[in-house]
């Protein structure tokens, strides 16, 4: 009979490491949710299929994306009221919400409930809980005169919401929960 040798004490190190690493896998994948886009900080099921509901049901063909992680430029203004320098944006901040104005559209916006289709997709309400297409009271041109341009590649920041002006749109967005919205004569996505 062939005699058993003893497991030296660096086979028994490298055990318990594989033991710990694996147990620690487990912990990471059990808790970790599973995103449905493939990549890092994707939605679970759950949200995506609500989103996709939501979507169908409103006819929004927009894309809606997990909100990112907002990073307030050190150079931000603190301008409550502005339009983009082709004015045909223009938002308004508060303490509760930033609301933006488009004029000249070119898609085919999202359906708001007991609103007028040439007046839906040109006004959009951030707010800290989400980002929406809102019904105005009239479909919009261009900014108000009196409207201080905010220059391209600029920020503002009143309370908790930061908007942006950009040459392919203004993107305002809540700085403590990251929902936002950017809107361009093209397009818009909310996150």
């Amino acid at each position: 009979m062939a005699k058993q040798r003893a497991l030296g004490g660096w086979a028994i190190a490298l055990i318990v490491i594989d033991v710990i690493l694996i147990g620690i896998l487990v912990v990471m994948l059990v808790t970790h949710p599973r995103g449905d886009s493939g990549t890092d900080g994707g939605t679970d099921g759950a949200t995506t299929g609500a989103t996709d509901a939501q979507s169908e049901a409103t006819g929004d063909t927009e894309p809606t994306t997990q909100a990112p992680a907002v990073t307030v430029p050190e150079d931000a203004l603190d301008v409550a009221a502005f339009s983009s320098p082709s004015r045909n944006i223009w938002c308004q901040i508060d303490d509760d919400s930033a609301t933006c104005m488009i004029g000249d559209i070119t898609f085919t916006p999202p359906a708001v409930e007991d609103c007028d289709a040439a007046i839906a997709g040109h006004y959009w309400r951030v707010t800290a809980e989400s980002a929406d297409p809102i019904c105005g009271a009239e479909a919009p041109t261009e900014a108000p005169a009196d409207l201080p341009d905010l220059a391209y590649g600029a920020s503002t920041v009143v309370g908790d919401f930061l908007c942006t002006s950009e040459t392919d749109g203004v993107t305002c967005v809540a700085i403590s929960t990251g929902h936002g919205v950017t809107i361009a004569r093209g397009g818009s996505s909310q996150y």
